[in-house]
């Protein structure tokens, strides 16, 4: 299940962990995650191992890694972040491209869709009600809040935004934006292939009606203003213009300003 009782680093460290080891040819056992995460006391004992199997479990759950006689991680997109490789995989689950392993955890992806890039919201108040008044938590029994603060801080640590004053400030990193461009393989073209064709494969980006979410198009246009990405009219394109009255259609990655 995906609703762990998580934080974030762990998840990576983990994933890293077992990475490095298939690549140096052993898939660790679980003990040998707990080696290398949980430390031991002086008398020899070593605190609770929860975290570590909430991690493995969370993992699992989104396809980053299996367990087959030792964990094995999957490599796929192996020169993509942590964030962009797990945003994709729950992506996939919450599409219906992946079978999930409980019936809740295509809500993990489904809670930004439905309450901050649809309705085009950048703060939430209070995730854990407004959460439970979508038809689909409803369906399975409703969350927790619990589970509501610990899908906060993965989404945090991951890029997607901040923790503020209790609830949930949803305005994707431009750190993040940028990971999932260097994953596009063209180097310039429509910004609605872009969305459409990949950054859709990671993250939600459109509104209801179609247009772009301010918590994507805010980013876009600091990332622009600094020189890392242009973006253009594309004269006689027949595809769809964004950025309001800028009509937008052309994307291009441009070196970094440091």
């Amino acid at each position: 299940m995906l609703f762990r009782t998580v934080y974030g680093p762990e998840l990576e460290a983990i994933y890293q962990f077992i990475a490095t080891s298939n690549v140096q040819g052993s898939n660790p056992q679980r003990a040998d995650v707990y080696a290398a995460f949980i430390p031991r006391y002086p008398n020899g004992g070593s605190p609770s191992t929860q975290n570590a199997d909430d991690a493995l479990a969370f993992l699992k759950s989104a396809r980053l890694v299996a367990d087959n006689d030792g964990f094995q991680a999957r490599m796929v997109e192996s020169n993509a972040t942590f964030a962009v490789k797990l945003l994709r995989a729950v992506r996939r689950i919450e599409t219906g491209h992946e079978k999930p392993d409980h019936p809740i955890d295509p809500l993990y992806i489904l809670l930004l869709t439905e309450l901050f890039i649809k309705p085009d919201r950048l703060f939430v108040g209070n995730v854990h009600a407004e959460a439970n008044q979508l038809r689909q938590v409803r369906e399975i029994g409703g969350l927790t809040k619990e589970k509501v603060q610990a899908w906060k801080r993965v989404m945090e640590f991951l890029g997607v935004g901040r923790r503020f004053s209790g609830g949930f400030l949803c305005a994707y990193m431009p750190e993040l934006v940028l990971a999932i461009l260097d994953q596009w393989t063209e180097e310039q073209g429509a910004l609605q292939s872009f969305f459409v064709d990949h950054f859709d494969q990671v993250l939600p980006y459109a509104q209801s009606n179609g247009e772009l979410a301010r918590a994507v198009a805010a980013p876009m246009a600091y990332l622009a203003e600094r020189g890392q990405i242009e973006l253009f009219p594309l004269q006689d394109s027949p595809t769809r213009p964004y950025f309001g009255p800028h009509h937008y259609r052309g994307i291009a990655r441009r070196c970094s300003n440091g």
